[in-house]
């Protein structure tokens, strides 16, 4: 498969020239073990090998790397406006070792800690495509920078982002405050609180609509968005919550297009299937598999709209094959 070797030699471009870099068993190994759902340090070969090179590369390099085959499959796809769903998956690790990007756990998990990555994905109706994900590091607060980041990543992708929608981890001022700025739709499920969003969920009856402002504070100054806060009750045994600047006419209308961002779930559990596991500590080495295994994802949607259908398990099969094949013929065996 070309289109991963061509991941691999922008992902290490910063050093190729110094060392000649073995893509296609990188390609293989990296496939084999995504298939098998296994370690790369049990499975893969010359792991040690591969994770020093990782080390000496850059995360910019990773990124522009995954741009590149996103933009690829976008243009053939032919996808010029954006609905995105915005989330935060979480990879579990498991010892006591801790840094800047292993978060702690509860207690009631079986895992001593997560590394977590914040992603965005297109959600269509037969394409739910991976753009991009971000490692997440302790102490950037509720990720509204990161969730920033992305979005203006995402507007150089598209012609226009038509709709965003977001979990309750990303009720934040100051993504808020550019989404309007940006004049981008978007729907955000917002945690029921104390003070005046309680106050509007016992106001509401069906469907209440409120004019809510925000504040957060950014370079010296103090920043007041506004918002609208839509309650919708009698649905469920729940009130849900958003905070959006989309007028519906009924409660159903605002449920409904924030259950689309369910797709985003399909996405994980399907990408579990094809997991590069590790036991590395470093944050780096964990999102380039993290990474890879997008990669394989959105391979396997651009193959499945524009060749043929087979199950993601089978479609992994065919590509080993075919990369076990590439790389026998390399080594003329």
């Amino acid at each position: 498969m070309s289109n991963i070797n061509s991941f691999l030699q922008k992902s290490f471009s910063s050093f190729l020239s110094s060392i000649i870099l073995p893509l296609n068993s990188i390609s293989y190994q990296l496939v084999k073990v995504a298939k098998s759902h296994s370690y790369i340090e049990t499975l893969g070969e010359n792991a040690d090998s591969l994770h020093i090179w990782i080390k000496k590369s850059y995360e910019v390099d990773f990124k522009k790397a995954f741009e590149k085959q996103v933009r690829k499959a976008i243009k053939r796809l032919h996808v010029n406006y954006a609905r995105l769903a915005f989330d935060i998956t979480a990879e579990p690790f498991y010892g006591k070792t801790r840094g800047l990007y292993i978060f702690d756990t509860h207690k009631n998990k079986k895992f001593d800690g997560e590394f977590k990555f914040m992603t965005v994905c297109l959600i269509t109706r037969n394409k739910q495509i991976p753009l991009m994900a971000l490692p997440v590091m302790i102490g950037e607060g509720s990720g509204g920078k990161l969730a920033i980041e992305l979005l203006d990543f995402c507007q150089t992708l598209f012609k226009k982002i038509r709709f965003a929608v977001f979990d309750r981890g990303f009720y934040i001022a100051e993504l808020i405050d550019y989404l309007e700025a940006n004049k981008i739709r978007f729907l955000i499920l917002v945690p029921e609180k104390k003070g005046k969003i309680k106050g509007y969920v016992e106001e509401t009856k069906q469907l209440g609509k409120f004019k809510h402002q925000m504040k957060y504070s950014k370079d010296k100054s103090c920043w007041k968005p506004k918002t609208t806060i839509v309650v919708c009750k009698g649905i469920d045994k729940f009130a849900w919550i958003f905070a959006t600047n989309i007028h519906f006419n009924t409660r159903v209308e605002y449920i409904w297009h924030y259950k689309r961002r369910w797709q985003i779930e399909t996405n994980y559990r399907v990408e579990d299937e094809s997991r590069i596991k590790s036991k590395s500590t470093n944050y780096l080495i964990r999102y380039f598999y993290f990474l890879a295994s997008l990669l394989l994802h959105l391979f396997w949607i651009v193959n499945k709209n524009l060749n043929y259908y087979v199950p993601f398990k089978k479609y992994l099969d065919n590509i080993e094959q075919e990369l076990l094949f590439e790389y026998l013929k390399l080594e003329q065996i």
